[in-house]
């Protein structure tokens, strides 16, 4: 038996988890995909790297939880400087002051991989059902690939994180609620956080000079809007990169957009339209050499639980954390991420 099992190996999984490992527990992650990281997304092509999830890192508010000095000291991490713009819903561009940012040259799956150093990951594995044990829990779930020996078909712990996000976690936990009542009163909390979609655009420009009428100086520009009916959000992403081979743009979809073609099974001419409009930032914007076009359900945390962490003092050893938790985007799920280590690790004594 396990110490502590994670399910989700996003951001606020991998620091809970890595937190616990750091003072002597014996963790094992558990995820459904191929990958780490969650929105911690990088694309590959070719030697190109596109963060087409997360864009970057802020400083935080509690210094002290705060992995930026390590991922700077490690050069995972290093500030990115872009000119910053803001969008009207009428396509007018405004400069406004730079925010402080960090991007990651490699792409930001690296950030995913560093807090995943010495972890004990279970990769393509589906949590499907939680189960009580009389000092723990069991995971019961499905392996998804391929790989030899297949893994177990279930795991168990003393304590388990649910680091997924909110509607899977209500499906997760609610296969308990049958041997804990209480854990109704959790779901019931979590349907009130809902989420934005986004539709995400990468598309690249060969060695053309991605600029904007209004750019002055030469370190990249980013531009969001809270307004516009289309964008939300675009930026030249190949900026963050020490040396860019080709201009690379990422753009996020408003909300509104999102939710409109979310369920589309053909997504290019949505990435076509949402081109189109960002052309009025510059024409070559709606002619790439090539585009890409991905779908977040969770992209952004549009009405958050808030409070610190999913519990319930009469099943301490369950806890939920995530950006859900009190919003705040990456910073905020490596935030939950920590409190709910603090919380499992005083629940295991």
């Amino acid at each position: 038996m396990e110490d502590v099992v994670v399910i989700g190996a996003g951001l606020s999984g991998l620091t809970a988890a890595q937190r616990l490992h750091r003072e002597g527990y014996r963790v094992v992650v558990i995820d459904k995909s191929r990958g780490l990281g969650g929105r911690l997304a990088t694309r590959r092509l070719g030697s190109i790297a596109i963060d087409h999830g997360c864009r970057y890192l802020q400083p935080f508010a509690d210094p002290v939880a705060s992995p930026l000095p390590a991922l700077l000291a490690a050069e995972v991490l290093r500030p990115w400087r872009p000119e910053s713009f803001e969008l009207s819903s009428d396509n007018a561009l405004t400069a406004v002051p730079p925010q402080v940012l960090y991007g990651a040259p490699q792409g930001m799956s690296a950030v995913a991989k560093t807090l995943a150093v010495d972890l004990t990951v279970q990769r393509h594995w589906l949590a499907t059902a939680l189960q009580p044990l009389p000092r723990g829990w069991r995971i019961e779930g499905q392996f998804l690939g391929e790989a030899q020996p297949t893994p177990p078909e279930t795991f168990e712990a003393r304590a388990v994180i649910v680091a997924i996000p909110a509607p899977q976690a209500i499906a997760l936990i609610g296969t308990a609620a049958q041997h804990h009542p209480e854990l109704r009163e959790l779901c019931h909390q979590l349907q009130d956080v809902t989420f934005e979609a986004v539709i995400t655009v990468m598309a690249g420009y060969g060695n053309q000079a991605a600029r904007l009428p209004n750019q002055q100086g030469t370190e990249g520009w980013m531009v969001a809007s809270d307004t516009h009916p289309t964008l939300r959000w675009l930026a030249l992403d190949s900026s963050k990169r020490t040396t860019p081979q080709d201009s690379v743009v990422v753009l996020h979809s408003s909300a509104a957009f999102a939710a409109e073609v979310l369920e589309q099974s053909d997504l290019e001419p949505a990435g076509k339209t949402l081109l189109t409009a960002a052309a009025s930032l510059g024409d070559w914007l709606s002619s790439p050499q090539w585009m890409q076009v991905h779908r977040w359900r969770y992209g952004f945390v549009r009405r958050a639980l808030g409070r610190d962490i999913l519990s319930h003092a009469a099943i301490p050893t369950l806890v939920g954390c995530g950006d859900w938790c009190q919003g705040g985007n990456a910073e905020g799920a490596i935030a939950a991420g920590n409190r709910a280590a603090v919380a499992t690790a005083r629940a295991l004594g």
